[in-house]
């Protein structure tokens, strides 16, 4: 398996908060980053800023998904966006938001000049950057909404 720049890596939870995201979306995944460069990615996870991270950091809970319609010149395109996030804060409040939708039903019409970073609205962003949306009419969506995404394809696990 070949893994191509801006291709998504889901990760399956391992710990309490994980488990617990994927319990309340309802996915087999709780985390979503995107390969920048050969074996590095970058994710916003939380308690720390936005940045890189070891592929291989992940393996063994992974699985990789990748967009057909991207070209090369799109896909060059999503690192450069989201690199510009690179040092931005994690956003808990969204989590808060997004527990609230998940557990209630409790759908917030938060401000549209809102721009929180986890780590599903940060590549979902990058990638809307440069036309390919995702998770059509989902503002805030969680990784088990990125891996039901009818624009991405499972490509194998790491």
């Amino acid at each position: 398996m070949q893994i191509k720049t801006s291709d998504l890596i889901l990760v399956r939870g391992d710990g309490l908060l994980g488990n617990t995201i994927e319990v309340v979306t309802h996915s087999l995944y709780s985390h979503v980053a995107g390969l920048a460069k050969p074996n590095e990615l970058i994710e916003a996870q939380g308690f720390r800023k936005t940045g890189y991270q070891g592929l291989d950091y992940y393996a063994g809970s992974t699985d990789v998904y990748t967009c057909d319609e991207l070209t090369d010149e799109q896909r060059m395109l999503i690192v450069d966006n989201v690199e510009n996030y690179i040092g931005r804060r994690y956003s808990y409040l969204l989590i808060v938001w997004e527990f609230l939708r998940y557990t209630v039903g409790l759908s917030l019409a938060p401000s549209k000049d809102w721009q929180p970073v986890i780590c599903s609205t940060l590549w979902v962003n990058v990638y809307r950057a440069v036309g390919i949306d995702l998770c059509p009419g989902i503002r805030f969506p969680t990784p088990g909404d990125i891996a039901n995404s009818q624009l991405l394809r499972k490509v194998g696990s790491v």
